[in-house]
């Protein structure tokens, strides 16, 4: 079972990883959802993708416009998830759930 649901935000994230951390750190597994909205801060389209990070910047999942996935992220040490644009700004959609 799930508890401590984080409801539903956007975000535009940039280039830089760490200026969008969306899941802090903490030894508990979560279940998260992201989607890259295919828009940028602006509203307007945008065919950046989303490089889903874990803390030391290494790439799990790069999402395309309009694509999205659930995975489990089962925290060890440092279990910062962090999203990274692939060019100028593009705002994400994202949700968790703490493990119960």
């Amino acid at each position: 079972a799930a508890s401590d649901v984080y409801k539903r935000q956007r975000v535009a994230c940039t280039v830089t990883g760490t200026d969008t951390e969306i899941l802090p750190s903490a030894d508990v597994t979560r279940y998260l959802y992201i989607k890259n909205t295919g828009l940028d801060a602006n509203d307007t389209a945008t065919t950046a993708h989303i490089k889903v990070e874990t803390a030391d910047s290494y790439r799990i999942i790069d999402l395309a416009p309009d694509e999205f996935c659930f995975l489990p992220h089962h925290a060890e040490a440092a279990g910062i998830v962090q999203l990274e644009a692939s060019a100028g700004t593009v705002v994400a959609e994202y949700a968790y759930w703490t493990k119960a």
